[in-house]
Formats: structure tokens, C-alpha cells, sequence
């Protein structure tokens, strides 16, 4: 009361005037105390402040509780707990202003001496609340700290309030360790949220789990097709060995997800183990890349050699033979080709590939790259001995 006197006579009150201090090491838990009950003390007087219809007062209120929690990260925490307690007397403002300072405040909920001024029911709030910053993992660790406050009286409270938690967003690491060993969740919950975490899985990897045992896989995927459901350029290079000499002979198809756009497009080649860098166009318009597209032109090495050529068509599958056989004409060649029925076109991708590989003797690798949902699946490959 004898601040409200004194804002209303002089526009200002003692515990306004909040003063930025450095913390050092011997008064920073003194500094904290104080800087505490003058966030308790900020709310109580903004409860005040709207019962004598003063909102000039509770403006510079919410100000002074934003210098607060700037200097002590936890003390959000603090505010949003003392307006919980304080009920409807709190102006909706500072209370939006409390959650608003908590939900952007990762450390808001990670100090232990706030998390015990926090009761059960604001406990729940929390964990319930759809706007929280941190992730599930952290929202846990908040339920626990809470927890070894008072153990014996709130570990089985603790399990209910657990049930708001969403389990299968936890890393499997920290879910299968300080999660399934805290003792708040039954071998039950634990289980559905490994389910519901490999059931996301198979839909986000859904080739991961259809790829032949022992078959050549892409190297991103580890399975045979790549490119699904990226909607950027993605550059994949087939998992083997770099090819270095021989005739080396593979197939590979063009798929296209459900729903994907005319804007969908694909590219089949190699790369030089050496000199290619992925970055955002479709293979061969960049050092290292030799590629042929789904729209009929082949680059080399970001030059383009064919254009506008026989397009490729949706579950068509497409032949590359790379040849480096010492008795080439073509001084190592890449050509593609096709396997419609009766369509026997081909085209030279790449020329003087054995002149390329003196000065990178690292080798080639089978490469193709997707883009804005286009998928390409790995056939089959054969190596010719001679030639």
C-alpha cells in the first residue's frame, strides 16, 4: 500500500528502480535471493496496482520484471509461479508476459531453486503447454528436478504428470537410458513411444526397410533407391568400390512419389571421387560430374555436351556402361542407354575419361541426383572382366 501511495504522488516506487549488477562469484546466490522476492514483490504490487485501476503502473511493472529475468535467466520461472499463485488478482498482461518470458527461455526451466516454487498444477501447465521452446528431453529433466524437490511425496504424482510428456519425441539414446531408469514411466509407455518412434522411422525411410539383403545400396540411404521426398537437389553415389578400370555396366530406374509436381526432375552419371562437391544443380554441372537428365541433356563437367535428346520417362530403366578398358577408342567413355522396347538410341556422356583419371587417379563412382520428389532405384550392376 505504501508504494501504490508513493507511484501515485510521484510516479515512481522503490522497487522500480531495479538496478543491473554484475554477479560475481561470492554474491551471485545473495544477488539471486534478493532479485527473487523482488519478482514475487513486482507481482504482488501489479496485482495491487490493477485493484486501484493504475495501468500506467502496471506497464512500468511488466518493464522492470523484463529487466529481472534478462539478468537472472531462471526467474521467469519465479514470475510465472508467483502470478500462478496470485490467481485472477494478476493483470492478464504480466501473466501472458510471465508464460511469454518461460516459453523463450530454454534455462527458465533447468534451475532447481525456481523449479521449487513451482506446485503440481502449474507443473502440469507446463508440460501441457503447446508453445514451450524447449523439446521433450528437457521438459523430463524439468519433471524430475521437480521430483527429487520432495521425493517421497511427489514420485507417484509425478508418474500421472508424466502421461503429458510425449516419449516418442525423446532421442532413443536418452530414451532408452535416463528416461526408461527414472522410474516415472512403465515398461508399457516406454515401449509404445520405441513404436511410435520406429513407426516415423519407416515412414521417413520407408526403402531403409525393403532393401535385398547383400544388394548395392545408395551411399545416403543404405538402401537401393534415393532421392524420395526431398525437395531440394540431392547428389547420391552408389556404395562400392571406385571404379578404375574395366567395362562396368548398371541399370537404374526413375520413380516419382504420389503427389509430386511437374517440377520433378532427375539426373544419372558418375562423379570423380576426387573433384566433385555436391552443391544445388543436377549432376554434371559442376566440376568432377559428368550426368545425363531426365529431360534429354547431358553435362560434363558443367559444360553442356547433348541437349534436348531423348527425355526419360517415369519406371523407365536406364543403362550407363562406363568403359575403361585400355582398348577403348573413345579413350574412357560414359554412354547411357535405354531399355524400351525398341528403342536402341545411346548417347556418349563423357570422353577421355583415362586422361582424367591420370591427374585424379582416385577413381569414378555411379552418381545420380534427384530433384523436387523424384526417386531413382538401383537395379542391378554387372562388371565385364575384359574388354
Amino acid at each position: 500500500m505504501q508504494e501504490i501511495v508513493e507511484y501515485i504522488h510521484t510516479d515512481t516506487c522503490a522497487s522500480l528502480n531495479v538496478k543491473k549488477r554484475k554477479a560475481c562469484e561470492e554474491n551471485k546466490a545473495k544477488q539471486w535471493e534478493a532479485q527473487k522476492e523482488l519478482a514475487k514483490k513486482l507481482v504482488a504490487l501489479s496485482a495491487a496496482a490493477m485493484y486501484y485501476n493504475l495501468p500506467s503502473l502496471v506497464k512500468e511493472i511488466e518493464k522492470s520484471i523484463s529487466k529481472v529475468v534478462k539478468q537472472f535467466p531462471s526467474l521467469p520461472l519465479i514470475v510465472l509461479a508467483t502470478c500462478h499463485k496470485e490467481g485472477p488478482s494478476v493483470p492478464p498482461a504480466l501473466l501472458e508476459l510471465a508464460w511469454s518470458l518461460v516459453r523463450s527461455s530454454r534455462k527458465a526451466l533447468a534451475d532447481t531453486k525456481a523449479i521449487a516454487c513451482v506446485d503440481a498444477a502449474l507443473v502440469e501447465q507446463i508440460l501441457t503447454d503447446d508453445q514451450m521452446s524447449m523439446n521433450e528431453y528437457g521438459l523430463f529433466l524439468f519433471l524430475t528436478q521437480w521430483v527429487q524437490i520432495n521425493p517421497k511425496d511427489r514420485e507417484e504424482l509425478a508418474k500421472k504428470l508424466g502421461s503429458n510428456l510425449q516419449l516418442e519425441k525423446i532421442n532413443p539414446v536418452d530414451l532408452s537410458t535416463s528416461v526408461a531408469s527414472s522410474g516415472l514411466f512403465m515398461a508399457d509407455e516406454i515401449n509404445e513411444a520405441y513404436k511410435k518412434q520406429a513407426i516415423a522411422a519407416q515412414q521417413a525411410h520407408r526403402w531403409s526397410f525393403q532393401a535385398a539383403r547383400g544388394s548395392r545400396v545408395w551411399k545416403k540411404t543404405l538402401t537401393t533407391e534415393t532421392g524420395s521426398g526431398k525437395p531440394d537437389v540431392n547428389t547420391d553415389i552408389l556404395n562400392i568400390a571406385p571404379i578404375k578400370e574395366r567395362i562396368h555396366e548398371w541399370t537404374a530406374k526413375l520413380l516419382l512419389d504420389d503427389g509430386v509436381g511437374t517440377n520433378a526432375s532427375a539426373a544419372f552419371g558418375i562423379v570423380c571421387t576426387e573433384t566433385f562437391v555436391e552443391d544445388d544443380f543436377l549432376l554434371g554441372r559442376q566440376a568432377g560430374g559428368w550426368g545425363f537428365d531426365d529431360l534429354g541433356s547431358s553435362c560434363s563437367e558443367g559444360q553442356y555436351t547433348l541437349e534436348d535428346m531423348r527425355s526419360i520417362c517415369t519406371d523407365e530403366e536406364v543403362n550407363l556402361t562406363l568403359n575403361l578398358s585400355p582398348s577403348e577408342k573413345g579413350n574412357g567413355t560414359l554412354i547411357i542407354s535405354f531399355e524400351l522396347q525398341g528403342d536402341n538410341r545411346s548417347y556418349e556422356i563423357a570422353n577421355n575419361l583415362h586422361e582424367h583419371l591420370k591427374s585424379h587417379p582416385g577413381g569414378f563412382l555411379p552418381a545420380v541426383s534427384t530433384y523436387h520428389g523424384a526417386c531413382i532405384e538401383f537395379v542391378r550392376m554387372t562388371t565385364i572382366q575384359k574388354g
